[in-house]
């Protein structure tokens, strides 16, 4: 029974001591203002950005110190943790705009350096604010941050603040079309609304009645590109838009949301559609599927992608195909390789497979296009590049590569020679 007590006594006291030790933002305010040696200010003032806002007036204080400190402030307002806290951020966060909202139209270039700090400073602080009020997720700062979706507003402010609205109320459709609908403001994000985004514009891109102009605009308005895929309802949109739907401008747009997708949220899946994809939009899938390939890799990839890699059109994004084989060390694409740096049209095309052939086979081809020829005879008499190379040490690859690609220019030559 004694050593239960005393098990107790230990940890209380233990308790009593860890609330001893931590300090509110009060305090540290009160030190720094008290601290008799620039070390010990220095020191106060970087542990406030290792303290743990708890309370409505550490906010307030918190809020204060910000003005003078915005980098330590701001790295612990990141740290607030309690959603009943979203009201003394608001709070702060008013104090904040009001600081820069008359001027906020205003060149800040033409304000002496103090002001256009202050103003500064103050704009920055009111972001990490917006951030924090979506990261804390509570519902009632929904109507303080769609206040700065406006024209007011338009621009750095209305596109963290919908942001944050995103982060509360993610996939909410009455939210989404509030924001989707908001007129004279551009800069809105709705990555957070991946399905019903991608609802919204594949029904507008396939509308006869809806002008060309109109569907530009809404394209451009959506961004579909910087969709994130992550939901599994979203990425399967993704996908039936990428294989079914008319509009080529679309389809276009939304394979970069294929690749965020397929790095978000990998499936086995993924590489029967990647096929698919190419082979039936293979004019639009192959500027993005080679990136796709490379996250979900399959070995069946490898006639798809050396069946790019000799495309004769100018625009076949082939140093993207050329890149993936070397990491994949695909050594059947070699002979293509080597045709391509004899043949292809393009110069970065043809230094992208070079490079590549070097990378899988650890040699450098003896082949080389016309032009090439006289471009590296020349580069190799450059004296910046003679000076930069011979720097290096014999050790290092890229010296390496490069002796590697002069031996072979001159066993071409003297082939050529013969």
């Amino acid at each position: 029974m004694n050593k239960l007590i005393i098990a107790f006594a230990f940890i209380f006291m233990a308790v009593g001591a860890s609330a001893q030790t931590r300090r509110s933002f009060k305090d540290i305010d009160k030190d720094i203002k008290q601290a008799k040696s620039t070390a010990t200010a220095m020191a106060l003032i970087n542990s406030i950005g290792e303290t743990e806002p708890q309370t409505d007036e550490d906010v307030r204080i918190l809020g204060q110190l910000m003005d003078s400190y915005p980098r330590e402030g701001q790295r612990a307002l990141a740290k607030t943790k309690n959603p009943k806290l979203a009201k003394a951020v608001m709070k702060e966060c008013d104090r904040e705009v009001n600081k820069f909202k008359a001027d906020k139209d205003k060149d800040w270039k033409n304000l002496p350096e103090a002001q256009r700090q202050e103003k500064f400073n103050a704009l920055l602080n009111t972001q990490a604010m917006m951030v924090t009020l979506g990261n804390l997720k509570n519902r009632e700062a929904l109507p303080y941050l769609k206040q700065y979706i406006s024209p007011e507003y338009d621009g750095t402010l209305s596109y963290t603040a919908s942001q944050a609205i995103g982060r509360i109320a993610p996939d909410d459709p009455a939210v989404f079309r509030e924001l989707w609908d908001k007129q004279g403001v551009k800069s809105i994000s709705y990555n957070a609304y991946g399905k019903s985004v991608l609802k919204e514009v594949a029904e507008k891109m396939q509308d006869p009645k809806v002008p060309q102009s109109e569907k530009n605009r809404i394209l451009g308005k959506a961004k579909p590109s910087l969709l994130s895929g992550k939901d599994p309802e979203e990425k399967k949109l993704i996908k039936d838009i990428l294989l079914n739907h008319p509009s080529s401008d679309l389809k276009g747009e939304v394979g970069g949301a294929m690749v965020h997708a397929v790095i978000n949220n990998p499936e086995e899946s993924d590489k029967d559609f990647v096929i698919e994809w190419v082979k039936k939009e293979k004019s639009l899938a192959v500027w993005n599927a080679p990136y796709v390939m490379d996250r979900v890799w399959d070995v069946r990839f490898i006639p798809v992608l050396l069946e790019m890699l000799k495309n004769p059109a100018d625009w076949m994004p082939k140093g993207n195909v050329a890149q993936l084989l070397a990491r994949r060390q695909v050594k059947e694409a070699l002979p293509s390789l080597a045709e391509c740096i004899e043949k292809d049209k393009e110069e970065n095309v043809r230094a992208y497979c070079r490079d590549s052939y070097y990378k899988i086979s650890g040699k450098m081809p003896v082949v080389f296009h016309p032009n090439d020829v006289a471009y590296f005879e020349k580069q190799f008499k450059d004296p910046y590049t003679l000076d930069f190379y011979s720097k290096l040490k014999d050790s290092d690859p890229n010296k390496k590569q490069q002796l590697a690609l002069m031996a072979s220019l001159e066993e071409f030559k003297r082939g050529q020679a013969k």
